[in-house]
């Protein structure tokens, strides 16, 4: 069974006024071992901000009980389980979850997508809800920067930063230094913005890169994104990651080819549509 998490800074949630509730937004592809402990931690931290919230998973097709463990927790807690009708990839699984989310939430709602293994570290919301209330409309948990990653692969660490290197410096996010990480905060504002802009097209890839492709959009619809920093222990994960890193890397190459050549994420619209949709995010 993963470790418990680390205690929450109760400071951090103090001058925090914003009485939306978060909802938390999981693709799941064989999760069942990690589901217990997942719900429990998100019940806990939940209690001590003092939120309302709820839990979107996404079931990815799972060959496990996922689906059916997901709903037997959910009888105690305010859970949604939404089964693909087969493996469609985290990014499709993200659009079905925000969809739906969008559908049942407010104005001052919060969304919070993370990793369904326990990877994302929780006891962090708290500085993340504090980014929000200071005016940013996306806030990432990065495990580079100011971050840290234990229990990962040398070469898998190797890989990634590297990765993150070469999409800070070709998309032009340069203030930024984590990309494909699942566990990030968003206003209700700023995926409203995001799927007036690009409808149908708002999330287009289906692997681990979506979250690249997210990143992109958002700074062409003036979304503001920031990052807090954030602790990554691998050993809390039961089971194997499910990142194909040869794929991944591929996808990445398409990204950087599909935005710098090809233009393929300027959403259609012209500079006071855009200056719109920023205000919207607010």
């Amino acid at each position: 069974m993963p470790g418990h998490a680390g205690p929450i800074d109760r400071s951090m949630t103090a001058n925090i006024t914003n009485t939306g509730r978060l909802h938390f937004l999981i693709p799941a592809y064989n999760e069942e071992d990690n589901l217990v402990f997942l719900f429990s931690n998100i019940r806990r931290i939940t209690y001590y901000l003092e939120r309302q919230y709820t839990i979107v998973l996404v079931n990815d097709f799972s060959t496990d009980g996922t689906s059916r463990r997901a709903r037997e927790l959910g009888a105690a807690m305010p859970v949604t389980v939404i089964d693909q009708p087969e493996n469609r990839g985290p990014g499709a699984a993200f659009d079905t979850a925000f969809r739906h989310a969008l559908e049942r939430s407010e104005s001052d709602d919060i969304f919070v997508t993370i990793e369904a293994d326990n990877t994302s570290d929780l006891c962090v919301l708290g500085k993340m809800l504090e980014s929000i209330v200071r005016g940013n409309d996306v806030v990432l948990a990065s495990v580079y920067g100011s971050g840290k990653v234990v229990g990962a692969p040398l070469t898998r660490r190797l890989l990634s930063s590297c990765a993150n290197i070469l999409m800070r410096y070709s998309l032009g996010l340069r203030d930024l230094h984590t990309f494909s990480s699942f566990f990030r905060m968003y206003r209700h504002g700023a995926i409203q913005a995001l799927y007036q802009a690009y409808g149908e097209q708002a999330m287009t890839e289906r692997g681990f890169v979506c979250m690249v492709e997210l990143l992109i959009k958002f700074r062409q619809i003036g979304v503001r994104v920031s990052e807090i920093p954030m602790l990554l222990d691998s050993n809390i994960r039961i089971g194997d990651s499910k990142m194909k890193i040869m794929r991944t890397t591929v996808s990445y190459f398409r990204v950087m080819r599909n935005h710098l050549l090809r233009k393929s994420y300027r959403p259609a619209l012209n500079r006071a549509d855009i200056g719109r949709l920023a205000e919207i995010a607010k």
